[in-house]
């Protein structure tokens, strides 16, 4: 049965060590790298590539040759925060169509590329984000641009770190206790009013009908570890910002969920503070899905799906 995985991954600094005495290394990033290409991934959403875009993109090009997959770059990254984002796809699964670059109205520009898969459906918005860490207010804003990738002629496929949370209240993890948290600058950042924790990024795009991969599977697929926590994973991290949470999702068109077939959470404590998920999808139903995206009522709730995978 043919597949496609995709897989979605923050490494941290882009793998960079700092030398206290100045310079650093890269031994994570190349470690990073012999990892993930030990998955037959045809999709890669990537977050802080700090030093790809350096010295010719030579980092983005050594990437391409250890997954045999071709990369992108967004077209910039603040001097405050050089964290570009970046996406790779296989060619013999996805022909690229085009490249978006986005600037406006964003904290960490996303890298956004379409594609084609197989020729048939409508074409597909790839696209790796990065909402903002400090304020709510802005990752309202950038959720609402990730709206209007969402069109009757285009579906969506999304992977990123979100920096905020997931409104669906099955999560295995408990929210902070904002109000006793002893990093008072991360309580400012990831609430409204610095008591309700920042859901709305999922709850807009829930709403238009790009969701949550990782709920599907848990309530659809029985999956309950796809909801695993991907960030606050150190302890020294977790005393300060409270248990760990879910912030880093892959999020899709909703007609396309009946053909996921597995969402894995896959720790990298040595490499990342961030893990790596990964979605698996059957290809004839994926397929099938983006044949139907254009007349699909988007209105209708995810369960609504069922009826495409009878």
């Amino acid at each position: 049965m043919p597949t496609i995985t995709v897989g979605s991954f923050n490494l941290g600094h882009d793998g960079f060590t700092r030398n206290p005495r100045g310079g650093g290394h890269f031994d994570r990033w190349h470690a990073a790298h012999e990892v993930l290409s030990g998955f037959p991934l045809d999709v890669l959403f990537r977050q802080e590539m700090s030093h790809s875009a350096a010295d010719g993109s030579r980092l983005l090009h050594e990437a391409e040759r250890t997954l045999g997959m071709r990369g992108f770059l967004a077209p910039s990254a603040p001097s405050e925060s050089p964290n570009f984002t970046g996406l790779f796809v296989r060619e013999d699964t996805f022909r690229v169509t085009g490249v978006w670059p986005q600037e406006k109205d964003w904290w960490l520009p996303p890298c956004v590329v379409s594609v084609r898969y197989a020729e048939t459906g409508v074409p597909l918005q790839l696209a790796s984000v990065h909402l903002s860490y400090r304020s709510p207010q802005r990752r309202q804003i950038e959720a609402d641009n990730i709206t209007t990738w969402h069109r009757p002629n285009l579906a969506v496929l999304v992977g990123g770190d979100f920096n905020s949370y997931s409104g669906s209240g099955v999560e295995q993890q408990p929210f902070p206790d904002w109000p006793n948290l002893l990093d008072r600058t991360h309580q400012e950042h990831r609430t409204r009013g610095g008591r309700l924790t920042d859901t709305e990024p999922d709850r807009i795009l829930t709403a238009v009908g790009i969701d949550d991969i990782a709920l599907h599977a848990a309530t659809r697929l029985g999956q309950a570890d796809a909801l695993a926590a991907t960030s606050s994973m150190d302890p020294a991290t977790r005393k300060r910002q409270g248990p760990a949470q879910r912030i880093d999702f892959q999020r899709a068109s909703r007609v396309l969920l009946p053909a996921l077939r597995d969402f894995r959470v896959v720790p990298l404590p040595d490499l990342s503070d961030h893990p790596l998920t990964i979605s698996v999808w059957d290809a004839d139903a994926f397929i099938a899905g983006l044949e139907k995206h254009c007349t699909f009522d988007y209105r209708r709730p995810s369960r609504a799906c069922t009826a495409l995978e009878e």
